[in-house]
């Protein structure tokens, strides 16, 4: 398997160790079973409505970065600079989503914004390869 896509499969499953992390902090604040019954208003608030909104940036995230992988895997064209850039993306999305876990804003935003670099990077390498 090439490495981007098992970074990309490294980054997946991260996020859905964020949703756990997502899911505990709601059940934390709001019971388990508020949660399991109608949940049209419930409102996460403090940490809790951070790691949701997190973890939909991250999902977003995940569905930007692959289609440039998987363009990267169809045409053979693996480099140590596409490689390093899912490796930095990797790194920061995780780092991105403690600091809005924990309201860390000005270096959230620095975070997300190196890592859409990095995604922009590999779809330059992707279409100029093609």
């Amino acid at each position: 398997m090439i490495l981007e896509m098992q970074l990309v499969l490294i980054y997946a499953l991260s996020v859905m160790i964020m949703l756990v992390i997502q899911s505990y902090l709601a059940t934390r604040q709001h019971g388990i079973k508020t949660l399991l019954e109608y949940r049209e208003n419930i409102a996460l608030t403090g940490i809790a409505g951070r790691s949701n909104r997190a973890v939909k940036n991250s999902i977003v995230s995940l569905v930007l970065v692959l289609p440039a992988v998987m363009a990267l895997v169809s045409i053979g064209q693996s480099s140590k600079g596409t490689v390093l850039a899912l490796q930095i993306f990797l790194f920061l999305r995780i780092l991105y989503f403690i600091a809005y876990l924990f309201s860390i804003t000005w270096v959230r935003s620095g975070l997300w914004w190196t890592g859409t670099v990095c995604v922009f990077y590999l779809y330059a390498i992707a279409l100029s390869s093609a």
